[in-house]
């Protein structure tokens, strides 16, 4: 069993006009993970997954009163048969992390409830799971995007 996959992270900041005031909530990536490689398995046992946290993001929002916000996730292309890719961010203080989530091509809730002027820089744990039935699975790379908006 190998299967092999290197995450890029990709943070797109997004605006938003109030009035004529212009609010910005931001998040940024440290860098990208590095290559997650599944190649060891216990006879009569699913392969072991592999995890990588060297990563974190930082979530900076504004102070419009009465708003939180959000973090979501998704990936750029779906995942071979067999495989998943799952991302676990931690909260920033008054925020709450959903726990791990298996990213695919939908957006995903990773971390509710953020307050306003929030500036935190918190962790990233990547995940990469395999079955046996996956097979040998070409080395790919897949881009996570993470986006920060107000919640609900």
């Amino acid at each position: 069993m190998l299967s092999r996959f290197k995450v890029a992270s990709v943070v797109p900041a997004l605006l938003l006009i109030c009035g004529r005031a212009v609010v910005a909530q931001t998040i940024a990536v440290s860098g990208n993970p590095g290559l997650l490689r599944i190649n060891a398995a216990i006879a009569g046992s699913q392969p072991t997954s592999v995890s990588n946290a060297s990563t974190t993001y930082t979530v900076v929002t504004p102070n419009p009163a009465n708003r939180t916000y959000k973090v979501t996730a998704q990936i750029n292309a779906l995942m071979p048969t067999g495989v998943t890719l799952t991302a676990t961010l931690a909260a920033p203080a008054g925020g709450t992390s959903v726990g791990p989530v298996a990213l695919d091509m939908t957006a995903r809730d990773m971390v509710t409830g953020i307050p306003r002027q929030t500036n935190s820089t918190q962790g990233i744990t990547y995940q990469l799971n395999a079955t046996a039935a996956a097979g040998v699975v070409p080395s790919s790379t897949r881009t996570v995007t993470f986006t920060v908006l107000q919640f609900p």
